[in-house]
């Protein structure tokens, strides 16, 4: 079976984050240990929000230029998928379910809807399992 790995907005920020060198590191590691015998994929939510961290929160901040370079890679490395209605309604059913806050419920519902079995995220608990199906992997608690 091929994995399916949906990748949080967070996973995404630092594989550009010069300010988190060994966060960067793992990450970049990952998609090279998985580019080839899985699907890497994300949401269009995580590309806004990816914009948004980046040119406001992190700390060597992107300019304009360099978020178009690092999309056009982005575009390169992962599938990405549209959200679509039922996504939110699923993300409310998560949310109520897990108590997760509703934008991780969200990435968690889309990582659902692409019939992912793993979510890439260190804001959730590692190795948790959601809906009997998706497991949550903390790329930074990885050995």
């Amino acid at each position: 079976m091929i994995d399916r790995i949906f990748f949080d907005t967070n996973t995404l920020v630092y594989l550009f984050d010069l300010s988190e060198p060994i966060k960067r590191r793992k990450v970049k590691n990952f998609i090279k240990e998985n580019i080839v015998s899985s699907r890497l994929i994300i949401s269009t939510q995580v590309i806004n929000e990816f914009i948004n961290v980046s040119t406001r929160f992190i700390e060597n901040k992107k300019t304009v230029k360099e978020i178009f370079d690092h999309l056009n890679l982005i575009n390169e490395l992962f599938i990405i998928s549209p959200l679509y209605f039922q996504a939110s309604q699923t993300a409310l059913k998560l949310k109520n379910r897990y108590k997760f806050s509703f934008w991780d419920s969200l990435i968690a519902a889309s990582a659902i809807e692409n019939d992912c079995n793993i979510l890439l995220t260190e804001d959730l608990q590692n190795n948790q399992i959601i809906n009997s199906k998706l497991e949550i992997l903390n790329p930074f608690d990885l050995t």
